[in-house]
């Protein structure tokens, strides 16, 4: 859920990007769409790597979750439908919060015991 969390977020940015420099609005418009397209791609790789199972996608997902959270609430005021990113947001930190996320990220121990399988998962 985290990770579908990041890449929806992400999607929206790179939609309100988008959006920015459609709307033609000189340099600062063109500089708020590249920076928006980069940050959207980065929470969608982040994601990825969650989605993965990698371990190091994790921060990057609480990280950018966290900062949206914060942002887009600032904006709530003015602009209501960011009420479902900031939900989305929050719902993206707990879930990568959870303790059945930390159990799948963490890397398993390897014993005496699993060296046969290891040395035949290396020969296929």
């Amino acid at each position: 859920m985290a990770a579908t969390g990041s890449a929806l977020v992400g999607l929206l940015l790179i939609g309100l990007a988008v959006a920015s420099l459609a709307a033609g609005h000189g340099g600062f418009s063109g500089g708020v769409g590249v920076a928006l397209i980069v940050y959207g791609l980065a929470m969608i790789a982040a994601g990825w790597a969650l989605w993965r199972l990698n371990i190091l996608g994790r921060g990057p997902v609480v990280a950018t979750a966290l900062v949206n959270l914060v942002a887009g609430y600032s904006f709530t005021a003015t602009a209501p439908w960011v009420w479902s990113l900031v939900l989305v947001s929050a719902t993206t930190v707990v879930a990568v919060a959870l303790p059945a996320t930390s159990r799948a990220l963490h890397w398993r121990r390897v014993t005496p015991d699993d060296e046969p399988r290891l040395r035949a998962d290396r020969g296929r």
